[in-house]
């Protein structure tokens, strides 16, 4: 499924420790086996952290929503289901960290988080986990085709400006991703038959409870619709920030936009291709630790620059 492999080239490590050295970064004074052992205090998984992140991007949804409701005015509403949207990438940040085992400090715990990062976003841990491990595998090894993802939804870079902005901002807004998400989750479902079950007996569950509280409306609206018409379109810009155009295979995020919509705890992608199994509440201080090691990484600090690595040749990239 295009859609979850896209999801998972983002989020999982492999089997080994760290990954590639040159895979997002410049060589710095220590020597790779230096780096590992010292960044080994950064790989701590902190349980009460993860469940705080958990809680926080469902109780931000659900006060969003409310206050939306109770406001009850259209701008207000256009702008909690874009809020929203952000969160469920947020969301998705925390499957990846699953995906990777750095969510929970017991390994088999990650397998077991679909019922509340899984199924609400129509994925799992472990389809997500199998696009993802090729993805770093593949960003390690500097396959050819290792961006193709990215590449296939990029007009080429010789095309007028307007064409790549049609093809990955106007487009996309007015349906087409939205209408890929629908398609691709199709494909998976009558290619899952067990995931199919799994997902159908989830969302039963979970359309009949609001049904019988009078809020299935609520469920469409701030939960389903900023999932089929804007998160798709995020997770798309996400993969692009992360990858498209790269000098070393990958890069950091900072910033309101990326934190707040494409990126929420996954702001450091850079460190994560290097060091996948550092917790998403780590990454800054071991980039931290890194920058002081000498290494130096690319980054990207707002809407203006992601605009500009939009429209980047990635034929240049490493130039």
């Amino acid at each position: 499924m295009e859609l979850r492999y896209n999801c998972t080239l983002r989020m999982l490590g492999g089997t080994h420790r760290a990954g590639s050295l040159h895979a997002g970064v410049s060589q710095g004074r220590l020597t790779k086996a230096e780096l590992d052992l010292d960044l080994d205090r950064f790989q701590t998984i902190d349980d009460r952290l993860a469940m705080a992140a958990i809680a926080g991007n469902y109780g931000s949804v659900v006060a969003v929503a409310i206050l939306a409701h109770w406001i009850a005015h259209w701008a207000v509403t256009a702008a909690a289901i874009i809020v929203i949207a952000g969160r469920q990438m947020a969301i998705q940040n925390l499957l990846h960290a699953a995906a990777h085992r750095s969510l929970f400090s017991n390994r088999k715990a990650n397998d077991h988080v679909d019922l509340f990062l899984g199924f609400p976003l129509f994925d799992t841990v472990r389809s997500y986990r199998s696009g993802h491990l090729r993805h770093h595998r593949d960003v390690t090894r500097k396959e050819p085709d290792r961006f193709d993802y990215i590449e296939i939804h990029l007009a080429p870079p010789q095309s007028p400006l307007w064409r790549r902005t049609w093809k990955v901002v106007l487009g996309p807004l007015l349906g087409a991703a939205g209408w890929r998400f629908i398609r691709n989750t199709a494909e998976a479902l009558w290619e899952e038959p067990r995931f199919a079950g799994r997902l159908a007996a989830y969302w039963l569950a979970a359309g009949g409870g609001f049904y019988l509280t009078g809020g299935l409306s609520y469920l469409v609206l701030y939960w389903l619709f900023p999932l089929v018409w804007l998160y798709p379109i995020f997770d798309r810009w996400a993969a692009i920030t992360d990858h498209h155009a790269t000098r070393d295979e990958a890069r950091n995020q900072r910033g309101f936009f990326y934190s707040f919509l494409l990126k929420g705890h996954e702001m450091y992608h850079a460190v994560h291709h290097i060091y996948p199994h550092i917790p998403f509440y780590r990454m800054r201080a071991a980039h931290r630790h890194l920058a002081a090691a000498g290494f130096q990484m690319e980054e990207t600090r707002g809407i203006r620059d992601f605009i500009k690595i939009l429209h980047r040749d990635s034929s240049l990239a490493g130039s």
